[in-house]
């Protein structure tokens, strides 16, 4: 079987990028011959993509996020016509409008389309997904295939869901080296540290975590928040307006989630909307971290509540303080009972080899429809 998997923008931890670097991983070792086509990252370096060039497959950068031109159109026309896929699989709207337009009049290949978000689908969604050039569609949970259902009017048995995932190669506590992070960023060492990670977006629930710091802090808990992802710097305001500059800090966009995680104790995810088994909360228990996730679609599937960490209604700052003050309170056995429960539970559900056998038999059914 031969792959395309199209990803519109090229930050590795950038949401669904982040989940097709897993796939590809999977699938190459599945004797699956892949190819990437991918966006250019202007976040980083000429590409950005180290990891992704560390796969040693074949790699094309098309800027095809807000770029649908003639140009790019045949650049992509052509390397369908030169690899020649059995399945190509898009991630973002602007692989998936090249794989469709660029496309056209080559129906030897099965389309897919994976998505990953929550909110409701509009009309133009809708009637995307719903062509019958798409041979299938992954949704990456139970919800959020019903969600696609009812709002895109998409009919069920078109999709199917394939979990998120996390090459257990990479996101190994006993491989990864945390030492002199919290230095790097002034961080005491000798305080609990709560990661929130993400980019900055209102959805995204920094202003929940922050108002659940300012309650642990009047209460007197010693602690370090610490926020990790573009754009966190637009928290400044309110961290100054809530007094706790001294025990938060905005970090830049960072490569290496892994090694932030290495050096942190307790994580939170405190997304109010859009989010859909956040591929973070996979990186963070596969880590061994307990957390604390706002009960989004797929959120529940990721964290047990009370075994690896605790669910909690989004926006409820109180209820952030009060599951994140059970953590702080927690002895030590017990916090790495839930550390052991959260490692588990990832390897359990969300490691790649095991998402990329069911990745296989959605490709197997996108081909067969193809045929017919």
């Amino acid at each position: 079987m031969r792959v395309i998997i199209a990803v519109a923008h090229g930050g590795i931890y950038s949401g669904g990028a982040h989940q097709a670097l897993y796939a590809l991983r999977g699938l190459k070792r599945a004797g699956v011959e892949v190819m990437a086509v991918w966006g250019p990252d202007v976040d980083g370096d000429p590409h950005g993509l180290d990891r992704l060039k560390d796969l040693d497959i074949s790699l094309e950068i098309i800027p095809m996020n807000d770029t649908l031109n003639l140009s790019t159109l045949k650049q992509f026309r052509k390397i369908l016509n030169e690899f020649k896929p059995d399945v190509v699989e898009c991630f973002k709207s602007g692989a998936q409008y090249h794989a469709l337009f660029g496309g056209i009049g080559l129906n030897q290949h099965a389309i897919i389309f994976y998505r990953g978000i929550s909110r409701n689908m509009d009309v133009w969604q809708g009637l995307k997904y719903r062509l019958r050039r798409v041979d299938r569609i992954i949704a990456n949970c139970e919800d959020l295939k019903w969600i696609m259902s009812k709002t895109g009017k998409i009919p069920p048995e078109k999709i199917d869901f394939v979990h998120g995932e996390f090459d257990p190669a990479f996101s190994n506590p006993d491989s990864v080296d945390g030492s002199g992070f919290r230095n790097e960023l002034n961080i005491p060492e000798d305080v609990m540290l709560i990661t929130q990670l993400g980019n900055w977006s209102e959805w995204r629930g920094q202003g929940v975590t922050l108002k659940a710091a300012a309650i642990l802090k009047e209460k007197g808990y010693r602690f370090h928040l610490l926020f990790c992802g573009r754009e966190t710097d637009k928290l400044r305001d309110q961290v100054d307006n809530l007094a706790l500059s001294d025990v938060v800090t905005l970090s830049l966009y960072r490569r290496d989630p892994e090694r932030v995680l290495k050096a942190t104790n307790i994580a939170v995810n405190a997304s109010t909307s859009h989010e859909s088994l956040p591929g973070s909360l996979i990186n963070i228990i596969a880590m061994g971290i307990p957390a604390i996730a706002s009960d989004v679609p797929g959120s529940n599937m990721i964290v047990r509540d009370g075994v690896n960490g605790y669910i909690i209604q989004p926006g409820d700052s109180d209820l952030l303080a009060q599951s994140l003050m059970k953590l702080l309170n927690m002895d030590e056995s017990k916090l790495n009972e839930m550390s052991k429960a959260a490692r588990q539970r990832a390897l359990d559900l969300f490691s790649s080899d095991i998402r990329t056998s069911c990745r296989l038999k959605v490709y197997e059914r996108a081909i067969e429809h193809r045929r017919q």
